[in-house]
């Protein structure tokens, strides 16, 4: 899966460095995710008047729960404004790998989740002085996943691998260049 990361991580930089329009990229980060012991950034390219690609990457350590995930995006910006501001509408993928470890006494578990989801997200980001973007967003994920046990009960290693409906929702502040 690491191959998968540094393919996402290139796909940015090549759409970073294509000619395109003027302060069409914006480098964002969520102020939510440190509640949750997360690191969570965004990179979002206008790609035409009204729709852009955002790729969101976060990383975790969560009591005894690590990981990281990746996230793409495909923006349509409802408002008259041209994007990357206004209102907007999001499809969205979600990749997460996490590591669960509670295994420091011999009698704990260990083991490894992969998740696959996906959704649709709303939102609207301003951009102030042509420079500063403002990102609220929410929407629904649908997530499943895969879980393996090293050692210890797989029961509590599937806890940390959740299936079903989760919210995704986040409050981004970043700069536009």
């Amino acid at each position: 899966m690491k191959k998968l990361f540094f393919f996402a991580l290139a796909f940015a930089f090549a759409v970073a460095a294509k000619p395109v329009q003027a302060q069409g990229n914006l480098l964002k980060a969520n102020l939510l995710s440190p509640l949750l012991q997360t690191g969570s950034f965004y990179f979002e390219h206008v790609i035409k008047g009204d729709k852009s690609l955002q790729l969101g990457v976060f990383f975790t350590k969560l009591d005894d729960l690590s990981g990281y995930g990746i996230t793409p995006e495909y923006r349509v910006y409802l408002s008259d404004t041209p994007a990357p501001d206004g209102f907007y509408v999001a499809p969205f993928l979600g990749f997460m790998k996490f590591k669960v470890d509670n295994g420091n006494d011999g009698f704990g578990y260990k083991g490894k989740t992969t998740n696959f989801g996906g959704g649709l997200i709303a939102g609207r980001q301003w951009i102030f002085k042509q420079k500063v973007s403002f990102d609220i967003f929410l929407g629904p994920e649908y997530t499943v996943s895969n879980a393996k046990a090293e050692y210890g009960n797989k029961e509590d290693i599937e806890e940390a691998a959740y299936n079903g409906w989760l919210p995704r929702a986040g409050v981004a502040l970043g700069f536009k260049f």
